[in-house]
C-alpha cells in the first residue's frame, strides 16, 4: 500500500467537501473519488461510453445533492454510491468500483 501524497503525480482531495468529487491518482491509478451524504466511494475515472475521463474540464462532476456523477464529455449521469449509469449514452453500465480506503486523510488502494 503506497501513500498517495508520496507520488509525485498524485494530489489528495480530503478532507472532501460533502456531495462533492474530486479526481485523484493513487499508485498511477486515476480515480474519482466522491462524497455522497458523508460516505466516501472510487471508481476508476473511465466513462463507460468511450474509455476517456469523465471530467476533462476538471473539478467536481457530482450533482448539487451529491447522489449523481456527470460525466463532463457526453452528459452521461450516474449514481454516485454504484457507479451504474441513469441516463445517457451509457445507460445500464457502470463505473468500475475501486475499493479504498483512508488513513489520516490520505487515500489509499485497498
Amino acid at each position: 500500500m503506497n501513500d498517495a501524497s508520496k507520488d509525485p503525480d498524485s494530489s489528495n482531495p480530503l478532507p472532501l467537501a460533502r456531495n462533492t468529487s474530486a479526481s485523484v491518482t493513487v499508485d498511477g491509478l486515476e480515480l474519482i473519488v466522491a462524497d455522497h451524504n458523508g460516505e466516501l466511494y472510487a471508481y476508476e475515472n473511465l466513462c463507460p461510453h468511450v474509455g476517456e475521463s469523465l471530467d476533462p474540464i476538471g473539478g467536481s462532476i457530482s450533482s448539487e445533492d451529491g447522489s449523481l456523477l456527470r460525466c463532463q464529455r457526453h452528459a452521461a449521469e450516474f449514481l454516485s454510491h454504484t457507479g451504474e449509469c441513469v441516463g445517457g449514452p451509457c445507460l445500464g453500465e457502470s463505473l468500475r468500483p475501486v475499493p479504498i480506503i483512508v488513513v489520516d486523510q490520505t487515500i489509499y488502494l485497498d
